[in-house]
């Protein structure tokens, strides 16, 4: 699949976007600066140490020398005991309480192995561009405004389908539930030929909002009714196809029930945004402080540039020991400031002088 990669390097967090040939987003990706070499990302090597059984002995424990243990899939090597250190592999990335899942790399014998848990190799080739040949890439004002368009996209619950009518997607503990709904869509008198075609597009529809959220696990599509089975067969290939297209692998989806309701097994790899952006609200509010001082600075090459941010952020910029301010300072100049009020944090406001 053809796309166009936007890359926003802002102080204190990294982000890429994915958009396809109508410039839509249908792949995101959201790393703190604060992250980086404190959790396991997909497709990378590590050094691990096992630590027990899984109950039911459904694989192991095992630890990466991070805050959350991996889990690895039971397996019949003999290598892996308790105590023992190993070269693994992440294929899922850790999300919500849930651990990286891993399995066991491949590595020579005679490959040095440090005295505890470690990273050993970042992932190659990346796994955010498997499956998509890239056409240009964007950096810059341009890139961020894509990104964050897309940032603010995911954390949507309705989505406007092209047409009339709309998806609704709602995450449970179990699965994620998505609903078409007509709306106030126009149509003739043909009841099929109208879901037919509100189905096709909320099939593409449901597909991109799946790959642009990194939506894993169990999904339930509840489609407009349609009597004709070849109509289903219809929907549920568009909604496979688009799906394997935009995740760059094919996922487990079986024919419409005769209730009309789409069942897909997704299997999950990279973290969720949503959790990616699911941080302590103050620090939120901070970050995005930085990264709007950084473009109200870059449009405003000679102007002063003040923010306002609550109590809370106030004090998590005073603490953060990232170097982050003065990172900024080396982008956009020693002129900016920040003053605090007495407030939840929420959204900071930023101005030029």
């Amino acid at each position: 699949m053809k796309a166009t990669l936007c890359i926003d390097d802002a102080v204190g967090e990294y982000r890429r976007a994915l958009l396809d040939a109508s410039g839509r987003p249908f792949r995101l990706e959201v790393e703190r600066w604060s992250e980086r070499g404190q959790r396991a990302r997909l497709d990378e090597i590590w050094w691990g140490r096992v630590k027990a059984r899984m109950p039911g002995n459904r694989g192991w424990f095992v630890d990466l020398g991070l805050t959350i243990d991996g889990v690895m899939e039971p397996t019949r090597a003999a290598a892996v005991t308790e105590g023992a250190l190993l070269a693994v592999r992440v294929k899922s990335e850790a999300w919500a309480d849930k651990g990286p899942v891993l399995s066991l790399a491949d590595m020579s014998a005679k490959t040095p192995r440090p005295d505890k848990p470690t990273k050993r190799a970042g992932p190659d080739p990346d796994p955010f561009l498997h499956g998509v040949e890239i056409l240009a890439t964007v950096s810059g004002q341009d890139a961020r405004r894509h990104v964050e368009a897309a940032v603010e996209e995911a954390g949507q619950r309705l989505h406007p389908l092209v047409g009339g009518g709309d998806i609704a997607i709602d995450a449970t503990r179990g699965l994620t539930a998505i609903d078409v709904d007509g709306g106030s869509r126009s149509g003739g008198s043909d009841a099929e030929a109208f879901a037919l075609a509100l189905n096709l597009t909320a099939a593409r529809e449901t597909a991109r909002q799946i790959a642009l959220r990194g939506v894993g696990g169990l999904i339930i599509v509840d489609f407009v009714g349609m009597e004709s089975p070849p109509n289903q067969r219809a929907v549920i290939a568009a909604f496979r196809e688009t799906l394997a297209a935009l995740l760059g692998r094919a996922s487990k989806v079986p024919e419409m029930s005769p209730l009309g309701v789409c069942e897909a097994a997704i299997a999950r790899r990279s973290r969720p945004v949503e959790d990616a952006v699911a941080i302590l609200p103050a620090e939120r509010e901070a970050l995005d402080a930085l990264r709007e001082i950084e473009t109200a600075g870059m449009n405003a090459r000679a102007a002063r540039i003040c923010a306002r941010v609550s109590a809370d952020a106030a004090r998590w910029l005073e603490a953060e020991t990232l170097g982050l301010k003065v990172q900024l300072a080396g982008r956009i100049g020693a002129r900016w400031s920040t003053e605090a009020e007495t407030r939840p944090p929420g959204k900071p406001e930023v101005w030029s002088v």
